[in-house]
């Protein structure tokens, strides 16, 4: 007689749901998490944990209606909030982020996680000095998770732009020929829910209008041709210098590769890589 391998119970399940988790294993957290539903499906702690490794794999749409039914249980469930206001923030619903995370910080003033969410949500309303009280609190209680953005004056900013333009190779140079190269301290919203799923907030630049390829032949866009680059997304994450000019260029050429409707084989053929 031959017997199956013994059934893995709830609590075991989430045990390894948390394993993958801290092994970076999202796809595999996701399986374990849904896996302990289907044996408890009233199971906070398995929402919890499934809508934690859909953040992680950017399916916010899909977390953010767990973590709802967290919520319906627990309205005061601090690390809900805080993963509810990043995932509404991510699918650009700023306003109800922007509520959610109050309440979230409300109910616990030192969660840095709604501490530095906060600050995105309040930076996009243009209240700069009062969002980078929100960084650096958050900062200070997690440095390691949430560094410190670095600001620099636009003009730095620009020439940092034009030494990223000058390294690109000539080929591609010579491509941006008609296309404006902007810098915006944000990406606008209209911009961000032109695509479904909506682009992410903190994305560093965009090509703004019709790839080449998309064109019918002898028309020209409606609008001028755009690559924006977005400064205080790009100075959260990157000290000024030779970090900063490198991930404006990979920004460039992303963007460019858009533009042309290239491949990277294709941008790789043009200098690129």
């Amino acid at each position: 007689m031959t017997t199956g391998r013994p059934r893995k119970s709830h609590d075991q399940l989430l045990r390894m749901a948390m394993d993958a988790l801290d092994r970076e294993n999202f796809g595999e957290a996701e399986a374990f998490c849904r896996r302990a539903l289907m044996l408890r499906p009233a199971s906070h702690d398995a929402r919890q944990l499934v809508a934690s490794a859909l953040i992680e794999l950017q399916r916010f749409f899909e977390a953010a209606s767990y973590l709802e039914e967290v919520l319906d249980v627990d309205e005061t469930d601090i690390g809900a909030l805080a993963d509810y206001g990043l995932c509404l923030f991510e699918m650009c619903e700023f306003e109800n982020a922007e509520i959610v995370l109050a309440r979230a910080l409300d109910l616990e003033p030192t969660d840095p996680q709604a501490c530095y969410w906060m600050a995105l949500c309040i930076e996009r309303r243009g209240q700069y000095q009062l969002a980078d009280k929100y960084f650096v609190a958050a900062h200070e209680m997690e440095p390691g998770a949430y560094p410190l953005p670095s600001r620099i004056p636009r003009e730095v900013f620009r020439n940092l732009v034009a030494q990223a333009l000058a390294a690109l190779p000539e080929l591609l140079r010579e491509k941006l020929s008609q296309v404006s190269i902007l810098v915006e301290d944000l990406p606008c919203e209209s911009d961000l829910v032109d695509f479904d799923p909506p682009i992410d907030p903190c994305v560093y630049g965009l090509f703004l209008g019709v790839p080449l390829q998309e064109r019918e032949e002898g028309t020209a866009p409606g609008t001028p041709d755009a690559i924006c680059l977005y400064q205080r997304n790009l100075e959260r994450f990157f000290p000024p210098g030779e970090e900063l000019v490198e991930e404006i260029l990979a920004t460039l050429v992303h963007e460019i590769a858009l533009y042309l409707g290239a491949t990277s084989e294709e941008m790789a053929e043009m200098g690129s890589a």
